[in-house]
């Protein structure tokens, strides 16, 4: 009876509490990506996040796999969710959530336009039907940066074409159509000139450098995924094969778990990073079953027939799997030089705690892999075919997750595992805890495992993170990370070790302003420089960041931040200081946005450069490096023309200080074909969005 007098307390401030105006993506999208130092990929994750606006998740119908795969969730919040369904049966209403410990009313108000209570029934009507009645969008970007590289300057200027040169404009673009139909149908096309690209002539003669088409059906009857052209395949902890991006370690905990979830549609603009052909999924009651295959052309430096046995296999010494970058007579050689065949299977069991599984699959390159040898990679994998299976695994109990993975790859026979574990501890404590050992010839090609390093070999290690609500204005959260590398690394010339300590207090005291604390002390070894002999030394890097945010009034936000590092190396200690203000300005009801930020950075050297993303328009999520002392401005218009016709407007710039003893004009920044002359440089970026809903 109790219940059910808190449950009508809740509906009914839950009602006036969703009478506020939500969160738009884009802000949801800038919280979370502040909250992690790795690279990530942020087109896909936001095109994940908008999947769930036109399709909010049923709370009461989701399992626990839906549920972790959630993007807005933490894994806490979803341990929570099932647990509570278990005792209460279904929620009656969304905001019933705010009995679960890990669910502030600020969180329910976040993930409001995600989530839901109820699942429309699917009908497949006929083509015209569906194409009528579903989502389109096209969005469009421009990107120029002043003044231009040196690679356009040669481009400009040579009579000898073969010297190394930009072969087209320093103009960046984009192209990209979606189509989407309810939660069941998707389909679109990805095109991208990089600047520095040619548009159309001999060396792209169809227009763009990049072109991505999919297709991808799901949950239609027996039907799990039907995926075709472009896509990408993610399983397990990411270790036998993930061709995506995953957050790393951060402030949020629970990241250091990889939710994936099978194959999905690939609509990022990161070249390589997919496979393409091919790929099905069937539920069948308890068993999910998948096949997939995959045949396009990777870019990889091939040796030519000067440098090798004509005789012998094509030898390339590095394949790409991102970038994709074809501005130079170089870059382009590389283009498309290898082809990559694919085949592999998965089946999924569930449990009524959980479910194990397993992927195996096989890769065949048309040239042999022999990356150019160093003490450091001896044992990378070499050969042009290797095969690698693996098995995964995730229980739920109660408040307890664990997960994990174990894969072998056929190169060395070599064997990676990741354990982990989510446990709820307390209404206001959780924690999490991984353990990864990773072999120092594990094959890593396609694989996304929790670590130090991006690459899941040759390190060991375990990593454990908590958070705690002290009250109900303070959080207290953090992780330490112990790792080890039993053999040589890249800058280091013997078996390394480091630690690494993150810690975040913060504090809300009302829904007008709120503030955080960050500390991260992490320390690694390294090869000495500048000695004949290499000899390890430890370098350890301090961060302090003291972060604010003040609603002024309604439609008026400020932010600041300072941020501090300090490196010592070798008995020698350097500095980095960076300082910003915000305002964001969204009267309610206007058509107009505005976004700035003015900042100053005083950096030392390279190593005490200071990250932090920018305004910028929707999908696109630049980590700019504050690598240099001087100043930095960036200004976001967005302007909403009519319903459904959106244009954004960016202007930044960089200004570095000049030294006294240098003269403007002798000043650059950048090096090689990036190179710009004098110090300063300008960005100049319009991006138009075009919905029909």
């Amino acid at each position: 009876m109790r219940f059910k007098l808190w449950l009508l307390l809740t509906l009914i401030t839950g009602f006036a509490i969703g009478q506020t105006e939500n969160e738009t993506v884009n802000e949801f999208i800038e919280r979370y990506i502040e909250n992690t130092s790795d690279e990530v990929d942020i087109q896909q994750f936001a095109s994940d996040l908008l999947f769930y606006i036109d399709n909010p998740i049923d709370l009461n119908k989701a399992d626990a796999k839906e549920l972790f795969a959630a993007v807005f969730l933490d894994g806490f919040q979803s341990l929570e969710i099932i647990e509570h369904r278990n005792k209460f049966g279904d929620f009656i209403s969304v905001y019933e959530l705010q009995v679960l410990p890990s669910f502030s009313v600020a969180d329910i108000q976040e993930i409001l336009p995600f989530v839901s209570l109820t699942t429309s029934a699917i009908h497949i009507a006929d083509a015209r039907k569906i194409w009528k009645t579903g989502r389109h969008q096209i969005l469009s970007l421009a990107e120029l940066n002043t003044p231009k590289a040196k690679g356009n300057l040669l481009a400009d200027t040579l009579t000898d074409r073969s010297v190394s040169h930009y072969t087209g404009s320093a103009l960046y673009n984009n192209l990209r159509y979606r189509f989407d139909y309810k939660r069941y149908i998707s389909f679109g096309a990805n095109m991208e000139k990089d600047a520095g690209e040619a548009f159309g002539g001999k060396q792209n003669p169809a227009g763009y450098d990049y072109y991505s088409f999919y297709f991808a059906a799901r949950d239609i009857g027996k039907l799990k995924t039907l995926n075709l052209g472009d896509y990408q395949a993610n399983f397990g902890q990411g270790l036998t094969l993930s061709t995506g991006l995953a957050f790393g370690k951060s402030s949020i905990i629970t990241a250091s778990k990889r939710n994936f979830n099978g194959f999905g549609a690939y609509r990022s603009l990161r070249e390589n990073a997919y496979l393409r052909g091919g790929a099905v999924a069937l539920e069948l009651g308890n068993i999910t079953s998948g096949v997939f295959a995959s045949h396009k052309k990777v870019d990889g430096n091939t040796l030519g027939e000067e440098e090798r046995d004509p005789e012998a296999p094509t030898i390339t010494t590095s394949i790409q799997e991102d970038g994709g970058l074809h501005r130079t007579p170089s870059e382009l050689a590389d283009k498309d030089a290898i082809t990559d065949t694919q085949i592999g299977f998965y089946l999924d069991y569930k449990l009524p705690f959980g479910r194990i599984g397993t992927v195996n699959y096989l890769r065949k390159l048309s040239a042999r892999l022999e990356p150019n040898e160093q003490p450091y990679n001896q044992f990378n994998f070499r050969g042009n075919e290797y095969f690698k299976n693996g098995l995964y695994y995730d229980f739920v109990y109660r408040n307890v997750n664990i997960y994990g993975e174990v894969s072998h790859s056929s190169f060395e026979n070599a064997i990676a595992q990741v354990l982990g574990a989510l446990v709820s501890l307390h209404r206001a404590i959780d924690v999490s805890f991984v353990y990864r050992n990773y072999d120092k010839s594990f094959i890593t090609l396609q694989s996304n495992g929790f670590g130090e390093s991006s690459n899941a070999s040759n390190e060991n290690g375990f990593y454990s993170g908590f958070q705690a609500q002290l009250s109900n204005r303070f959080t207290l959260l953090g992780y330490y990370d112990l790792f080890t590398s039993p053999w040589l690394r890249f800058g280091a010339d013997a078996p390394s070790n480091g630690n690494d300590l993150w810690t975040e207090l913060r504090y809300k005291p009302s829904r007008k302003w709120q503030a955080y604390y960050r500390y991260r002390n992490e320390t690694k070894q390294r090869n000495q420089s500048g000695e004949n002999i290499n000899r390890l030394i430890h370098i350890t890097t301090q961060r302090h960041r003291l972060h604010l945010d003040y609603t002024v009034r309604k439609g008026i936000e400020l932010r600041n931040r300072v941020e501090v590092s300090i490196v010592d190396q070798d008995n020698k200690t350097s500095f980095g200081s960076l300082v910003y203000q915000d305002i964001i300005y969204k009267p309610f009801g206007s058509r107009l946005q505005l976004k700035g930020r003015i900042a100053y950075s005083s950096i030392d050297q390279y190593e005490n450069r200071i990250y932090s993303f920018e305004p910028v328009p929707l999908y696109d999520y630049p980590l700019f490096a504050h690598g240099f002392s001087g100043l930095r401005f960036a200004a976001l218009l967005r302007y909403k023309v009519r319903t459904g016709l959106d244009i954004w407007f960016r202007y930044a710039h960089t200004q570095h200080d000049v030294p006294l003893n240098s003269l403007n004009s002798d000043y650059s920044i950048g090096s090689g074909m990036q190179e710009t002359r004098g110090n300063i440089k300008q960005t100049y970026t319009l991006q138009v969005r075009y919905l029909i809903k």
